[in-house]
């Protein structure tokens, strides 16, 4: 049985028709909850409607901090609503600028459509931080950046420093990543363009993977190693989540005591993507007190969703909102790579058979944006 606080859905196989079917394990007063979600999610399709006329164009720049652990540079990826006409910008994995003809950009750099470098729009907006996986780029998330910015909210994402072990153990990592989020609230709510856009009280993350984690630890879970040794101790057979960074993950967890409480109370409402649960044991995820909205992926063999999601079902308390996709893979939540890039990404870039990873961004995106827009209320929005 899956825990009372959670709304268990699955998308069918072809995922952009937007059918959804409860399982039967769902309990009543879930299905309550959830039929009057469905209800206020019609008058939500009709205010998303309404303001599809009126979303912004979108901004990018860039902007560069230095991490309060190792010192270690790391650029962050800013997208905001503007006035300004977008035109194709096209970046490397570095956040630089490529350097040739348009034609051979689009096959090996990542193109959006954005108007580079512009001041924002007039308004109040609120601010959402994206946290890709072990190993990710601030990119790899842009097409939901943009659906967030062109509905009001400024986007930052950073490419987080490299930990050891496949970035996913040690100090750096465990503690390093929260503190970046915390660094990132910070320089944006300071910065001279967007800071006094940005309402204090909406701001959100977004994590996918061992993103998931860094939202889970800002939201209030304290991460410990030693949960980790106990997960893969307790559940041998998760062998490719437990073997993930070889001996410097194993060793880091085994040798590193009790890790300092990264809660950041800015932060109201986290959206989860195939998260890394294990570096929590259930006492510190019940202390998680924002809303939550996750996303599992039935094909998932990275973090398996009945030792993660479902997990973290049973354990998150209220509200919490749980989606099973059907059909999806771990990086199923990446934006599609472009074409001349797909080899180099590798597993990244790859679905399971005869699944649509585009149609379930055009589903999953609006999804995201409305979860935000109700558990971030814009009540002083002008």
């Amino acid at each position: 049985m899956r825990g009372p606080n959670a709304m268990v859905v699955s998308a069918e196989s072809n995922v952009g028709d937007g059918v959804a079917r409860l399982t039967a394990s769902t309990p009543k007063r879930v299905f309550k909850h959830l039929v009057a979600l469905v209800c206020s999610g019609m008058l939500l399709g009709a205010a998303v409607s309404a303001r599809a006329a009126t979303t912004s164009n979108v901004a990018y720049r860039k902007i560069d901090l230095d991490d309060a652990i190792t010192g270690e540079a790391f650029p962050v990826a800013l997208w905001y609503p503007t006035r300004a006409a977008p035109a194709p910008l096209f970046l490397t994995a570095s956040l630089s600028a490529c350097g040739f003809p348009a034609m051979l950009c689009r096959l090996i750099a990542f193109e959006m459509q954005v108007a580079n470098d512009t001041p924002p729009a007039d308004g109040k907006f609120g601010l959402i931080l994206i946290s890709h996986g072990a190993g990710g780029l601030a990119v790899n998330h842009r097409d939901l950046a943009m659906a967030l910015a062109s509905h009001g909210y400024v986007v930052a994402a950073p490419t987080h420093p490299r930990g050891k072990g496949q970035d996913i153990s040690g100090v750096g990592v465990w503690v390093g990543r929260p503190r970046q989020m915390a660094q990132i609230i910070d320089a944006v709510l300071a910065d001279t363009a967007l800071g006094s856009h940005v309402q204090r009280n909406r701001i959100g993350v977004v994590g996918h993977s061992h993103g998931g984690f860094t939202a889970l630890a800002v939201a209030g879970a304290t991460p410990s190693p030693a949960a980790i040794v106990a997960h893969c101790r307790q559940h041998p057979d998760d062998r490719r989540f437990c073997s993930s960074g070889g001996r410097a993950t194993r060793d880091a967890a085994s040798k590193i005591g009790a890790l300092p409480d990264v809660h950041d109370p800015r932060v109201r409402a986290i959206v989860l993507m195939a998260p890394n649960a294990a570096p929590f044991t259930d006492d510190a995820l019940a202390r998680v007190a924002v809303p939550v909205r996750m996303y599992g992926a039935e094909r998932d063999d990275v973090t398996v969703v009945r030792y993660h999601t479902d997990r973290l079902a049973k354990a998150l308390p209220p509200p919490t909102e749980y989606v099973v996709v059907k059909g999806a893979g771990h990086f199923s939540f990446v934006t599609s790579f472009p074409r001349g890039l797909k080899i180099l990404a590798g597993e990244a870039a790859q679905d399971p058979d005869g699944f649509d990873r585009d149609a379930m961004h055009e589903m999953m995106n609006p999804e995201v944006v409305s979860f935000f827009d109700r558990t971030l209320p814009a009540r002083d929005r002008h």
